[in-house]
């Protein structure tokens, strides 16, 4: 609105101005009652019955072209609806009585109790009361309706204290529109294409909202300003916590390295199979160590929700080979293998020995894969101290095949696929090197049995090795070689820091003796030394007649005794000098060796952040020791082979791999096991390419 100069302000005065205003509205209520009748249409007229006899009104009725209408309102609190019997010198009395209370220093605790609608002029006329600054020399009425102060500036359009709704068709005035300092109106405005509300620039001080109500209007109301949305009728949306689920998706790997390698051009076929190492978390082992998952909620510990769950993944994923850890026998009988079997798996189980009630198994799809032959491991061996672990492994060779209906088109090479699960105590670190010199003593024979053959076997090899990446058991199958003379039993797998021991068990040679029939390079030693190490009685010392003979030239030895009796031809014999220095058997050597060439699926850092990556946690730790170790692909190429382009390439291509998790974000999800991982453990899952022959 238009602010007065000076000099109107000099010539205006209040007693002045509220004549002149009784004499306008007067002048237009009298016009208003004489032109009702012909105007209002009797849908207008059914709504404002309803309005009158119902709840307050949800919406403005939109101007016509030749009328606007304002509704003067009462307070936001409530909405006061117009009265047809109220006689026009009534009203303009209560219209004096708002001005007065307005002029007071004190805001208005009460409004006046009624509101009408005044006629505007149509639109050939230009003119209106709220907005003057259209055409303000058309409406001289306007002009002389100011008063003197900014302060007590009151507009017709103003009459009443406050507006009744707050509706969502009005806009917030700028800094230089506001006015009215120490007024908290709010202003129906009637613009010549809408109607909008405008917000005064006290309103966010208001404590509350007072608006008439009962019968007659004779009580008073007052509602708490935090009741009531600040910028809008409706109210505000209450901000939520965005519900995530953490599932994990397929990571390719780059290609772009090995691709520089690959000569062009590159036309064998090929087949593409999926891997899936999962330990599943026996539930008789859940209920043993119930102290580990003390952070779940007991539902997610029941055994028929996660074996749904279970279930869901493996048919989620689909897996073309299967090595499954810690598996209840009954569990594996009554819901495992039925279901497993219906989804075109052959699978081969393996129960660990002693009183344990689980295993591993491991299976394939029968469509996919042939298999060549089954080999189950047992650990516990009897007749050796270290090995007094009831732990088990799975070795199956398998020929990849592609079929069509009943005929088969290609072949690949043999696959050698190996299932274990380590011992877990980390203060043993010497038993689980033992134990895995036996699964690769076994993968060693099958392939070795693969070149007799002349055909190159690959390897794959799964499980729970209780052990945490780059230590030194993981050292030992991803590098070949191990030095283990001196080390600590704990730091062999990692899995605790028990540096603070002082008095720690450590490593020597001889590890196992030599009875267990394999060599320090994890081979089984040839079948004449196994004959006779297994044909000699059991006595008190064990020791083989080849054993002793090694221990003929060592330097303990080679000191003739003081107290020993000459006996020519016997006793005077002087061991050979050539022959001083001979090593002892390679079996006992203090470093631990394999041939075979193995390689991890995961990085076990997670791209981008630098985050290690867990695939078990529990209440008390979390971190990887599960593995899929895989021979990489490798390419043998001859001169001749690069010129025809005829090419032989040996080993796995490794596609894609399912990302794991960080420990902070399964933690996020109350940890494992919960609604989504079925198991302490998260499943890990590699997809390879092989190369097929023609059939």
């Amino acid at each position: 609105m238009k602010e007065p100069s000076p000099e109107e302000e000099d010539h205006m005065r209040p007693d002045t101005d509220k004549e002149q205003l009784m004499a306008v509205l007067h002048e237009e209520a009298q016009d208003e009652a004489a032109s009702k009748t012909s105007e209002v249409q009797p849908a207008v007229m059914e709504q404002e019955a309803e309005t009158r006899n119902g709840p307050q009104q949800d919406k403005v009725e939109a101007p016509k072209q030749e009328e606007k209408e304002i509704t003067f309102q009462n307070t936001e609190g409530g909405s006061i609806f117009p009265n047809e019997d109220i006689n026009p010198e009534q009203e303009l009395r209560a219209h004096l009585e708002c001005l007065q209370t307005d002029d007071s220093t004190q805001p208005p605790q009460t409004t006046c109790p009624v509101q009408k609608k005044v006629a505007i002029p149509s639109l050939e006329e230009s003119v209106t009361l709220a907005e003057p600054s259209i055409q303000e020399t058309t409406s001289p009425v306007w002009e002389q309706t100011q008063i003197p102060s900014i302060e007590e500036s009151i507009t017709p359009a103003e009459f009443t204290a406050e507006v009744t709704e707050c509706w969502d068709e009005y806009i917030a005035p700028a800094a230089d529109e506001m006015h009215c300092g120490e007024s908290s109106n709010l202003i129906f405005t009637s613009l010549l294409s809408d109607t909008r509300l405008k917000l005064s620039g006290e309103h966010a001080m208001q404590t509350g909202w007072h608006f008439p109500a009962g019968p007659g209007l004779a009580e008073e109301v007052q509602c708490l300003l935090g009741q009531f949305p600040a910028v809008s009728y409706y109210p505000p949306i209450e901000l939520t916590v965005p519900f995530e689920v953490m599932w994990r998706v397929w990571v390719e790997v780059d290609e772009s390295a090995s691709a520089a390698l690959i000569p062009l051009p590159f036309t064998k076929p090929w087949m593409d199979f999926t891997v899936m190492s999962y330990n599943i978390l026996a539930q008789d082992l859940l209920e043993a160590n119930q102290e580990l998952y003390i952070h779940c909620p007991l539902e997610v510990l029941d055994w028929s929700y996660r074996c749904s769950l279970l279930l869901e993944e493996i048919r989620k994923w689909a897996p073309d080979i299967l090595c499954l850890q810690e598996v209840q026998e009954n569990h594996y009988h009554e819901q495992l293998f039925p279901f497993l079997s219906q989804m075109g798996y052959t699978c081969v189980y393996k129960r660990r020995t002693g009183t344990k009630t689980d295993g591993c198994a491991t299976c394939y799809r029968s469509s996919c894969f042939s298999e060549i032959s089954v080999t189950t491991l047992e650990f516990f061996r009897p007749e050796t101290e270290l090995l007094d672990r009831h732990n088990v492994g799975i070795v199956v060779l398998l020929q990849p095949v592609v079929t069509r209906g009943s005929e088969v088109k290609a072949k690949g090479p043999p696959l050698c696929v190996a299932n274990t699960h380590l011992l877990f105590n980390p203060r043993r670190g010497d038993v689980k090197l033992a134990q895995l010199a036996i699964m690769l003593a076994e993968i060693d024979s099958v392939v070795k049995s693969c070149k007799a053959k002349g055909e190159h076997c690959n390897l794959i090899l799964c499980g729970d090795f209780n052990t945490v990446p780059h230590m030194p058991l993981y050292q030992l199958i991803t590098t070949g070689e191990l030095y283990f003379q001196g080390l600590p039993a704990w730091m062999i797998s990692g899995q605790e820091d028990m540096s603070h021991r002082v008095y720690g068990h450590r490593l020597f040679a001889p590890l196992w003796p030599s009875c267990l029939g394999i060599t320090d390079n994890c081979q089984y030693t040839t079948a004449k030394e196994t004959f006779e190490s297994q044909s000699q009685k059991p006595g008190k010392y064990q020791y083989s007649h080849d054993f002793l003979l090694q221990l003929r030239f060592c330097p303990a030895t080679c000191v003739r005794p003081l107290d020993l009796e000459l006996i020519p031809g016997v006793t005077d014999n002087t061991p050979d000098a050539s022959r001083e220095n001979q090593p002892y058997d390679k079996s006992f050597r203090p470093t631990i060796s394999h041939q075979l060439d193995l390689e991890s699926v995961y990085t076990h850092i997670l791209p981008g952040s630098g985050n290690p990556e867990v695939t078990t946690l529990h209440s008390e730790v979390g971190a990887t020791v599960d593995y899929i170790f895989y021979t990489p692909r490798r390419y043998h190429l001859t001169a001749d082979q690069k010129a025809c382009g005829d090419f032989e390439s040996k080993g796995l291509k490794l596609i894609a791999s399912l990302s794991l998790l960080s420990e902070d974000v399964v933690w996020s999800m109350r940890g494992l096991p919960n609604h989504i991982f079925p198991s302490d453990h998260l499943s890990l899952l590699a997809k390879f390419q092989l190369d097929l022959n023609a059939a």
